[in-house]
C-alpha cells in the first residue's frame, strides 16, 4: 500500500506545475495590469511612475521569466507580497484557508451522511414514494442555481423567519459569548453556507448511489446472500453496500474540486472571509501573487483530495492493490 501512495504521489507533481503553468499563463490574459488599476484614479501618476512600479513588480520581464521567477519563490514555499496591501500572500491565505476548509469538510460530512443513504433507501424501494420524492430532490438540485438558492433561504430563514444570520462567520459581540455561546454563534452561521455548498453534490451523490445499488441488487451473489437466509439489513449493507459504494467514492473524488470552487460563490454572497472570497478581490484588483497562491493552494487541495479517494477505492477493492504493487 505504501508503494501504491508513493507512486500516486510522485505522479501528482507535474499534474501540480502543470497547474500553476497554465494558471499563470491564463490569468496574465486577462485586459489590464495591477499598476493600472492601482495608478488610474490618480491622474497625478506620471508615466514613467507607471513604469517604475512595474519594474518594482517585476511586470516589465517576459511571460516566462516571470513564472520561472515565480517558481524560484515557491520552492521555498514563497507566494511573493500581495499588490494590494504589501502583505505576504502566505499570511493572508493563512487567515482565510481554515474557514474554507470547514466548510468545505462539513459539507462532505453532510453529503455523505445524507446522500448514500438516500440512494440506498431509494434503490431498495425503486418505484416507492420514497423512491419519487427522492427522485424529485435529486432533479431539483441540479437544476437549481446555487446563488439563486443561498439568496432565497438568506431572504427566508434570515429576513423573514429571522432564525439564523445572513452573512459573516462570527456576530458583532462575538467576544463576550462563553464558549458554548461562541460555538453555537458559529454554528449558527454555518448552516446556509454548508446546506448550499452541499446542495448540489448531495443530490448528485444520491443519484449514482442509487444507479449502483440497482445494479448490484441483481447480481448473483446476493440472491445466493438471500438464499441462504441472510437478514436483508445484511445483505444490503454488508454485501451490496460495498461494492456499490465504489463508483461513488470515484464520483465523490472528481466533487472535491466543485466543492472548493463553489466556495467563491457562497463566500461572497454570505460575506465570508474565506479563501474563495479573497481569491474572487484579487482577481478583481489583479493581484497576481494572491491569486497564483489561492490557485496553487486549491490544486493542492483538489490533488489530495482525489489522492484520498484513490486509497479509499483501494481499500474497498483489494483488486487494485495487488494490480498496482504487481
Amino acid at each position: 500500500m505504501i508503494r501504491y501512495i508513493v507512486k500516486r504521489l510522485m505522479g501528482l507533481v507535474p499534474v501540480f506545475f502543470g497547474i500553476t503553468l497554465i494558471s499563470f499563463f491564463v490569468i496574465h490574459l486577462a485586459p489590464g495590469k495591477p499598476t493600472d488599476i492601482q495608478t488610474s484614479l490618480d491622474p497625478k501618476v506620471s508615466y514613467e511612475a507607471r513604469i517604475k512600479l512595474e519594474k518594482l513588480y517585476g511586470l516589465d520581464k517576459p511571460i516566462h521569466i516571470q513564472y520561472l521567477n515565480w517558481l524560484k519563490r515557491l520552492m521555498t514555499l514563497d507566494f511573493g507580497r500581495s499588490y494590494i496591501d504589501d502583505r505576504p500572500v502566505s499570511e493572508k491565505i493563512a487567515e482565510r484557508i481554515p474557514i474554507t476548509l470547514l466548510i468545505n469538510v462539513l459539507s462532505l460530512i453532510l453529503i455523505l451522511s445524507v446522500g448514500i443513504p438516500l440512494g440506498v433507501i431509494s434503490a431498495v424501494r425503486r418505484g416507492s414514494i420514497a423512491d419519487k420524492l427522492t427522485t424529485v430532490f435529486v432533479f431539483t438540485g441540479f437544476s437549481t442555481p446555487e446563488f439563486w438558492l443561498a439568496l432565497l433561504l438568506m431572504n427566508l430563514f434570515g429576513i423573514t423567519l429571522g432564525w439564523l444570520p445572513i452573512s459573516g462567520i462570527k456576530s458583532l459581540d462575538f467576544e463576550y459569548f462563553g464558549i458554548s455561546g461562541k460555538v453555537l454563534d458559529i454554528a449558527r452561521h454555518l448552516v446556509l453556507p454548508v446546506a448550499i455548498s452541499a446542495f448540489a453534490s448531495l443530490a448528485g451523490i444520491s443519484r449514482y448511489m442509487r444507479g449502483s445499488m440497482v445494479g448490484v441488487m441483481h447480481q448473483d451473489y446476493i440472491r445466493t446472500a438471500r438464499a441462504k437466509g441472510l437478514k436483508e439489513s445484511v445483505v444490503i449493507y454488508k454485501h451490496a453496500l460495498k461494492n456499490a459504494i465504489l463508483p461513488v467514492i470515484t464520483i465523490l473524488g472528481l466533487s472535491i474540486p466543485g466543492l472548493i470552487g463553489g466556495s467563491v460563490i457562497f463566500e461572497s454572497i454570505f460575506a465570508i472571509p474565506g479563501m474563495g472570497r479573497l481569491f474572487y478581490e484579487s482577481v478583481m484588483a489583479r493581484d497576481y501573487p494572491t491569486i497564483m497562491g489561492v490557485l496553487s493552494i486549491g490544486a493542492v487541495l483538489t490533488l489530495f483530495g482525489n489522492l484520498l479517494a484513490d486509497i479509499a477505492y483501494s481499500y474497498a477493492d483489494p483488486r487494485i492493490r495487488i494490480t498496482e504493487n504487481a
